[in-house]
């Protein structure tokens, strides 16, 4: 792991910070780098939370046992705490259009995290800056590449949910002088994200030997390594000048999904085929999804430094090598941990 920089090491070193959604994909590769910039990292969980992707830096964090839609737990979390900086990734992510998930959405992604920004002015917690995680979702069917000040047209409760959360945001940034800044992430891949999105998938079934099936893959995407995008969020951090507003990340760079399909394929040995066309496209699938990043250049100085073929590499190497992590080879077992607050956590691990 390659650090940011003396600026950001001098920045972060000793903060406290706190990270939420710290098991997910983007979430623990953050969480990791705070800890390699010497920052003191804080993370909120849930009781029986999967925390495979941190166990290795567990002994390393404080563990605060909470859910965003039980605003005592997250009030007594931010009370002790007392983080500097907040880097806000939990949230339930699906992108379907189904209007049966409008109530889980906007019990976890609306009121959950209106409980924890009230949990800041509640405390009277002196943060310097409350990184929202937003969503490229949140730009729908608009047209690309996308802009922060195009009108959003989400098609999902999901993304519904987190444009009415980046305008809750701004309210409170523009209302109560709340520090919120608000980063949209263009597609991510890299180490240790779920088989099910499409780059792990791809490589799973090139190692497992398996064939592919794909619609015709003329869709244009984004594909921007892990790496990168948590560089973005700790430039944020540490930019006072983007408080107050919306900002992608991404590199704007487009690609064909096929393209990147027959890229995987090769770079791992051509050893399966790829049945491109043998599926449809997903009922309202958006065809062009990339952004504009013009403003993630001019405020963060931010611009990706890991091509495709290097990130790739990297992301084929990882699976290569920790088969029974994502195989779920070894038996997960329900271990306790003590959280700062003195409870007892469960949580899966091997």
């Amino acid at each position: 792991m390659e650090g940011l920089g003396r600026t950001m090491k001098t920045f972060i070193k000793d903060k406290t910070v706190l990270v939420t959604g710290a098991n997910g994909f983007i979430g623990s590769h953050l969480s990791r780098m705070l800890l390699y910039e010497g920052a003191e990292v804080h993370v909120l969980l849930r009781r029986d939370s999967n925390i495979l992707r941190i166990q290795d830096i567990l002994e390393n964090i404080t563990v605060w046992c909470g859910d965003l839609r039980d605003y005592p737990s997250i009030c007594s979390c931010m009370r002790q705490a007392r983080p500097l900086v907040i880097f806000h990734l939990a949230s339930l992510r699906n992108v379907s259009r189904d209007i049966e998930l409008l109530e889980p959405v906007i019990d976890i992604n609306i009121k959950g995290t209106m409980n924890l920004l009230q949990s800041v002015l509640k405390e009277k917690i002196n943060i310097e800056c409350f990184v929202n995680t937003g969503t490229s979702e949140e730009y729908g069917d608009g047209i690309a590449p996308f802009s922060e000040n195009q009108r959003e047209i989400p098609v999902s409760p999901y993304s519904a949910s987190k444009v009415a959360i980046t305008y809750f945001c701004q309210m409170l940034y523009k209302t109560m002088g709340l520090p919120v800044v608000t980063l949209r992430p263009f597609l991510t891949y890299g180490p240790f994200q779920d088989t099910d999105m499409f780059v792990p998938s791809l490589i799973r079934h090139c190692i497992e030997g398996r064939n592919f099936l794909m619609t015709e893959g003329d869709q244009t995407r984004e594909f921007n390594y892990i790496d990168d995008i948590v560089e973005a969020y700790l430039l944020t951090a540490s930019c006072p000048e983007a408080i107050g507003e919306v900002i992608n990340i991404g590199s704007g760079v487009k690609y064909k999904i096929r393209d990147i399909a027959q890229k995987i394929n090769i770079m791992m040995g051509n050893r399966i085929r790829l049945h491109i066309g043998a599926l449809p496209k997903r009922p309202g699938e958006t065809s062009h999804f990339f952004c504009n990043n013009e403003k993630a250049q001019k405020l963060l100085g931010w611009s990706p430094k890991i091509n495709l073929h290097d990130g790739l590499e990297r992301t084929i190497r990882w699976y290569k090598e920790n088969r029974p992590l994502w195989e779920k080879q070894i038996p997960l077992r329900h271990v306790p941990v003590k959280a700062k607050d003195g409870s007892v956590m469960w949580y899966y691990s091997f």
